[in-house]
Formats: C-alpha cells, sequence, structure tokens
C-alpha cells in the first residue's frame, strides 16, 4: 500500500550527521506472512512529491532484514509500512537505527526500537500514526478528531521524552506545527462532509494564520504548501476544467511570497502537476506554459519532465468506443470491458493510496442506493492498485454492493491512454453499446449527478 499522498514524515536537517557509514541504516527483524509488504518511504529533501517507496527484504527463514540507501541529507526521518500500518524511524549515516516488528494475536503489527537514536525513533513512529490522514478517511469528523488528537497527545509525549535538547525542542515544535497541519486539512474533510467551505470555519483562518510559509519548520510539517493554497483567489475549476487562471495565480503568489527555496522548488513540481493532471490540458496552455517556464527557470528538470505533457494533444474520446481491456474480479475470475455492455454504466477509476479517490467511495454508496431502481443503469469501479492485497482489504472493510475490478498494468496503461488520465479519481461513462458517453464525468460528490443519470438514462 504507497501512501505516499498522505506520509507527512520528512527529511530532518537539522542534526549534526556523519559522513562515514558503518553499516546499515536499519536493520532488525520482522515476524511478517507471506506476501506482507515492508517498505520505506523517503522524501528526498522533505518534498512529498519526489516520495520514493522502497521495499525491505526480509530473510524468510530467520526473519531478519538489513536496509540501507543513498541519503543526501545525512539524516533522515522515514515511513515504514508494514501490511496495512504505519510506523516510523530516524535514520542517520554512520549509525544504525534497529527496529523490531511482532505481529500479535490480533493480527497488529508492534514494534520495538533499539540501536542509535531509538528515543528520536519512537517519536518519529508516534508522530506517523498521529499523522496519517489516510487512517481517518472513513470516519465522520467528529469521529476522526477524537482519535487524531488522542494519537497527537501520544505523539507529543514521545517527543518531549527526547533526551537531547535539541532534537528534543525541535521535534516537540515540529509535532505542534504538524497537528496545526492535521487540524487544517482535517477541516477540508468537514467541509466536503458538510457541503461548505473550509472558510466557514472561524478556527480554519486562525490556524492558517499560524503558519510562515517560510520556515524550514512549516516547509517539513507539509504546512507551507497549505498556506500558499490559502492565498489562492481564483475559484478552484471542476475536475478537467480550465485551471490556467488558478495555476497561474498559483505561481505568482509563490514567485512574489516565498522566499523558501524547498518550497519553491516544490512549487515548481506541483504546478504544472496539477495543470496538467487535472486541468482540461488544452485552456490556457500556451499562456500558461510559456510563465511556468520563466517561473521554474532554476529547474530544468522539471521544465524536462512535463514538455511531454505540454506537447501532448488531447482529443476527446466522446462517441468513442471503451477500450475492450481484461478485467479482474476480486474472486480472481477475468472479463473482458465488452462484458459491461447492456446498460449505461458509471465508471469510477480509483486505488485505495488514493485520498480523494476514497473519500468519493461513500458518496458512491449513496449514489448506488438513490439510483437502484434505475433498471439501465450500472455502477462499477475500475482499481488501479498494483498492491492486491491492500484493494481486497478495502473491499472487505466496505463492502461494496456494485461490480469491483481491478486493472493489471497493460488495462491501466491502455485505458489510462484511450482516455487520458493523468490523475485520479476519474468518473466516466459508457453507453450500452460499450461508446464512452463522457469521458470527464461529475463526480459522486457533485449533487448534479442524479439529475443528470437521471436525465441521461430517460
Amino acid at each position: 500500500m504507497k501512501k505516499t499522498f498522505f506520509s507527512l514524515c520528512a527529511a530532518l536537517l537539522l542534526c549534526a550527521c556523519s559522513n562515514n557509514a558503518n553499516g546499515p541504516l536499519l536493520r532488525g527483524t520482522a515476524q511478517l506472512d507471506a506476501g506482507t509488504e515492508f517498505a520505506v518511504n523517503y522524501l528526498p529533501d522533505g518534498d512529498i512529491y519526489q516520495a520514493k517507496v522502497i521495499d525491505v527484504v526480509v530473510d524468510s527463514v530467520s526473519g531478519k532484514y538489513e536496509f540501507t540507501m543513498e541519503l543526501p541529507e545525512g539524516c533522515a526521518d522515514v515511513d515504514l509500512y508494514v501490511d496495512q500500518q504505519i510506523f516510523g524511524a530516524h535514520l542517520e549515516e554512520g549509525k544504525t537505527t534497529v527496529v523490531d516488528f511482532v505481529k500479535g494475536e490480533n493480527g497488529e503489527y508492534t514494534c520495538r526500537f533499539g540501536g542509535d537514536n531509538a528515543d528520536v525513533s519512537e517519536a518519529v513512529s508516534a508522530a506517523a500514526l498521529a499523522f496519517d490522514l489516510f487512517s481517518l478517511q472513513d470516519m465522520p469528523y467528529a469521529e476522526a478528531k477524537a482519535l487524531a488528537d488522542e494519537r497527537y497527545a501520544v505523539a507529543l509525549e514521545k517527543a518531549k521524552a527526547i533526551s537531547d535538547p535539541k532534537l528534543r525542542d525541535y521535534y516537540t515544535r515540529l509535532c505542534e506545527a504538524r497537528h496545526t497541519g492535521m487540524q487544517i486539512r482535517m477541516l477540508g474533510d468537514r467541509a466536503m462532509e458538510e457541503h461548505c467551505k473550509e472558510s466557514d470555519f472561524p478556527e480554519y483562518a486562525q490556524l492558517i494564520s499560524t503558519i510562515d510559509p517560510n520556515s524550514d519548520l512549516d516547509f517539513t510539517a507539509m504546512n507551507s504548501i497549505l498556506w500558499v493554497m490559502n492565498k489562492i483567489s481564483t475559484p478552484q475549476p471542476d475536475f478537467k476544467g480550465d485551471y490556467s487562471a488558478y495555476c497561474l495565480e498559483m505561481i505568482n503568489i509563490t514567485d512574489s511570497l516565498v522566499t523558501n527555496p524547498k518550497l519553491r522548488k516544490q512549487m515548481a513540481y506541483a504546478i504544472p502537476q496539477t495543470f496538467f493532471a487535472y486541468g482540461d490540458h488544452e485552456t490556457g496552455k500556451e499562456e500558461f506554459w510559456t510563465r511556468y517556464q520563466e517561473f521554474a527557470k532554476d529547474y530544468p528538470e522539471y521544465i524536462d519532465a512535463f514538455k511531454g505533457e505540454y506537447e501532448k494533444t488531447v482529443q476527446s474520446m466522446d462517441g468513442q468506443p471503451m477500450p475492450d481491456i481484461t478485467l479482474e474480479r476480486p474472486d480472481g475470475t477475468r472479463v473482458s470491458a465488452s462484458s459491461l455492455r447492456g446498460k449505461f454504466t458509471y465508471v469510477d477509476v480509483w486505488a485505495t493510496w488514493c485520498g480523494p479517490c476514497c473519500k468519493e467511495i461513500p458518496f458512491v454508496e449513496k449514489l448506488v442506493e438513490q439510483m437502484k431502481d434505475n433498471e439501465k443503469l450500472q455502477f462499477v469501479s475500475f482499481s488501479v492498485d498494483t498492491d492486491r492485497k491492500a484493494w481486497e482489504a478495502k473491499l472487505a472493510k466496505d463492502k461494496p454492493v456494485w461490480q469491483q475490478f481491478i486493472l493489471d498494468a497493460d488495462a491501466n496503461k491502455t485505458l489510462s491512454e484511450a482516455l487520458s488520465i493523468t490523475g485520479i479519481p476519474r468518473f466516466f461513462i459508457l453507453g450500452p453499446d460499450g461508446t464512452i458517453i463522457n469521458q470527464d464525468a461529475k463526480r459522486p460528490s457533485d449533487p448534479e449527478l442524479v439529475s443528470y443519470l437521471t436525465e441521461l438514462t430517460k
């Protein structure tokens, strides 16, 4: 389960680190069942958009493992994914962090820290769980906030227990800053739940006002980007709408108000990613690209990375046949996409690691219930997960009553290229004959979708 979008641990540049590695950065034992994922999530220089998820190999006989990697910063905080759980550790060149994982009778893993900087890793691990928004995504706001506050109290206590005074002060302040960001993000979830805006909550503005976008602390806490987004006055367009004005304002805000080089670099990637993944890819493209190249002149690697997206011409697939890709059901049976013909079909393309995707699932559930008497309409979900176990676990928890399929790499590639899917969630509608009626359909959370589907299937 690659939960990189919601992983909030970042590189720590405070400590004085050795340049000479004497052994592995991380070692220990892990009592894992066959097929259980164990991976390290590392954010180079604290940039979430450059996250690297690296698998850890555990000896199947002894249960021992050793892990090392290039660590240009000298030291870093990383997330550790074990099955469906999240932990954390502090890694430092020249030192070895020891983490032992044990599976309890309830099926949950616990870990024990040893070796170098064990108390720091204890704090980092508590924070990894405390600020994991992904684990709260299916809960009502009040319940999620209570659990988040409880986890934060534990993380803060661990930070205050670090023996080194400088590290204790740093991690305490970082924990407090991350709690601020967590509250802001949860208010965003509450706004979606209550169909209003974050700004409708008085505490939202107060929390935003405490962020210093140019401080390394707020950058590491992932708060600086929240501050920038709050400054944008242009309404965020609908998915696949005209994002040019929105992204141009984002550039101007960053250019005029942001001095932190780490944040400027992060925005140099985040802005074109937003334009090409969520915008219609064509409207205002020339103006955006001209301004972006000027803004990102110090990051030619990012200009090169998005040049292909700029040069690509997106053609509408509406009226064209759906690619006859192979779909796999939870029980392992495989069928072709043509088997969906016969009804209008509303398709949800999603993944377990995609927070916005999972936020739409309760709305899909309500939509299915509302439209259950419409015999001309069916709902299906296409998962693009590479971790089948994560997909199966999510289905076991949610128990969806509409059809579920998972796509392999080839099917995902074919579908993505045909419909120009560069970001998820994505929703599209097929006609009874299998042709694409709407390749960028409204989201289930859009209150206008029910009337649209009702009119479509008359």
